[in-house]
């Protein structure tokens, strides 16, 4: 009898991967990477084929800094996958990375949404970058590079940006530097004044 209610009490306390709490910290690790570290700190494996299938060229982005005390695995991945657009489920004990779903209702258009973004130092193009995915958006970088270098490789230091329109965040980076931005299927491209 004793035997059975400490199984059952062990049961009743394990918890699902996305409950468990971790811990982790970077400073430069590419999404994916960050994903397969994280999933292996709850038991979970990654489908590599089936996520870079659907999530190519966000799964790719680099994640700076990041730093993780003690926080529910899901809460983590959202904090790495949201900023680039992405998504998680767990299919048969493996992460899988999808592009994430559309909201229900009216969509804002991307030029409408609210963003809260800071940095210390990045280049004019990684801030662009970070603030497209922040809206679902994806960067040229073929057709940005092409008509705005060097002015794309500028630093930008100390940025703070909050409950600002991703448009009014744009303008804030690339007025500086003479730059303009366009939204090309969407993928955001840049250009001179």
């Amino acid at each position: 009898m004793a035997f059975s209610l400490l199984a059952l009490a062990i049961v009743a306390s394990a918890q699902t991967p996305i409950d468990q709490r971790i811990s982790y910290s970077i400073e430069k690790k590419s999404v994916q990477y960050v994903v397969i570290d994280l999933a292996a700190k709850v038991g979970l494996g990654y489908d590599w084929d089936k996520s870079a299938a659907q999530t190519d060229p966000e799964r790719r982005r680099w994640v700076n800094n990041l730093s993780i005390e003690n926080e529910p695995f899901d809460s983590a991945m959202q904090r790495v996958l949201q900023p680039v657009g992405l998504r998680y489920e767990i299919e048969g004990n493996k992460v899988v990375l999808y592009r994430a779903a559309a909201t229900a209702g009216p969509a804002k258009a991307p030029t409408d949404q609210l963003i809260n973004y800071s940095v210390d130092r990045k280049s004019v193009q990684d801030v662009v970058i970070d603030l497209a995915a922040m809206v679902g958006l994806g960067y040229n970088w073929d057709k940005s590079a092409a008509q705005t270098d060097p002015e794309r490789r500028h630093w930008v230091d100390n940025l703070k940006i909050k409950n600002r329109s991703f448009d009014g965040a744009m303008k804030r980076v690339l007025d500086p530097v003479g730059l303009r931005y366009e939204i090309e299927g969407n993928q955001v491209v840049l250009y001179r004044r």
